[in-house]
């Protein structure tokens, strides 16, 4: 069986669909609202990641395939969702992070 991908390099940080990666830690103590909708450009969902792991999660725009967002490969790969994919920007931090 291959090996599930670490998320831990990529906590708190934005995934962007062109491979970048940039910082993103919360302002305060956790995520707000307005923090992740920035972040993904609109409305937000949680997905969970390969595995399960470490209570890693990622916030993606809910909307971002009716919108027609990018691809965003290293999201996807993270993602536990096999054989749906992960559009637009992406945030990975841990579940304890977003209120």
């Amino acid at each position: 069986m291959p090996e599930l991908p670490d998320p831990t390099p990529w906590c708190h940080r934005l995934l962007k669909p062109d491979g970048s990666s940039t910082p993103y830690p919360p302002k305060g103590a956790h995520y707000t609202l307005e923090e992740m909708q920035h972040a993904v450009d609109g409305y937000i969902q949680i997905v969970h990641l390969k595995g399960g792991r470490l209570r890693h999660i990622m916030v993606i725009n809910e909307e971002g395939k009716i919108h027609g967002l990018p691809l965003n490969e290293r999201a996807t790969i993270l993602y536990d969702g096999f054989p749906d994919c992960i559009v637009g920007n992406a945030v990975v931090c841990l579940d304890t992070d977003v209120d």
